[in-house]
């Protein structure tokens, strides 16, 4: 046997050792090299998002000119149709003023001619008071504010918000009052129906809608109504803002409270002095002289 045969088969095992790692080594090249060739693909695509922003920045800049221009344009217009009808409006309004004047001086005028003193108009003074806390627990709706006997503050006055009544005073202390409010489980006032002038009672329920009761179905009440005290019984004024009229799913009529649209910070306590009974206005003298008797009526009558 020739030598070259004998050495052939350890030379194919070195020859396909030698290939297997010049394969290995080539693939361990080729992944170096995708690794380092991603990177700087990456480096080179934000190299150029970078600058074709800029670009696209530069180009932009007049298109969004352009659509600013057209915005404001388009605002500029609905402002044009907005100052349009708010001059309508401020005439209808002026219109409207001008016959609430007139009206003033005309029942000024009658009821000086008639010599009536009408305790339906609302207190020019007041007195205005913070809310120190306010107790909203199931049985009891109450409020404290800071002024009490030291302003003059006595049981009865209503007390407002910038949004309608609140409240009356049912304590005072040297500094301070507690307020019950409307829709506190005691509270009873009569109120009316601004539009239809129909009278009720609003009854607290601890809820922030209380119920109207003693309403009379032949007076028309209507959803969205605005109430108002209606004054009766002489112990709140008249006119005061309460509240509007809406339905349960009973179908019951409730007042979704004005005072209930924001947070209560600061009130106004209105002075008001109830109407007294016929038998605490009498003269001391009358029955002496015989002038209101029920026989001298009796007889007056006949007469």
């Amino acid at each position: 046997m020739s030598k070259s045969g004998y050495n052939g088969p350890q030379r194919r095992r070195i020859s396909r050792r030698s290939i297997a790692f010049t394969l290995i080594f080539i693939s361990i090249v080729v992944l170096l090299a995708d690794r380092q060739q991603r990177s700087m693909l990456a480096s080179g695509r934000l190299t150029t998002d970078n600058i074709s922003s800029k670009i696209i920045g530069f180009i932009a800049t007049p298109i969004r000119g352009l659509e600013s221009l057209f915005v404001e344009a388009g605002n500029r217009k609905n402002a044009y149709k907005e100052n349009v009808k708010l001059k309508a409006e401020i005439e209808r309004l002026k219109n409207i003023e001008n016959t609430v004047f007139d009206l003033q001086l005309r029942i000024k005028r009658f009821e000086e001619m008639l010599d009536i003193e009408s305790s339906s108009y609302l207190p020019e003074t007041k007195f205005i008071a913070r809310t120190v806390s306010e107790s909203k627990g199931p049985f009891v709706h109450s409020a404290l504010i800071d002024i009490g006997i030291n302003k003059d503050i006595k049981v009865g006055y209503s007390v407002m918000t910038t949004e309608g009544l609140y409240g009356h005073i049912i304590q005072t202390g040297s500094v301070s009052a507690r307020v019950l409010l409307l829709n506190d489980l005691n509270s009873r006032i009569s109120v009316m129906s601004q539009r239809s002038r129909g009278r009720a009672i609003l009854v607290g329920n601890n809820t922030k809608s209380p119920k109207l009761s003693y309403v009379s179905n032949e007076i028309d009440w209507r959803e969205g109504d605005r109430v108002i005290t209606s004054g009766d019984g002489g112990v709140l004024p008249s006119g005061l803002p309460i509240g509007t009229i809406s339905l349960n799913k009973n179908g019951n009529r409730e007042v979704d409270l004005f005072y209930l649209k924001e947070p209560v910070d600061w009130v106004w306590v209105y002075p008001f002095t109830p109407i007294p009974a016929p038998e605490n206005s009498l003269p001391e003298n009358a029955n002496a002289q015989g002038d209101v008797t029920p026989d001298n009526i009796v007889q007056k009558a006949t007469e």
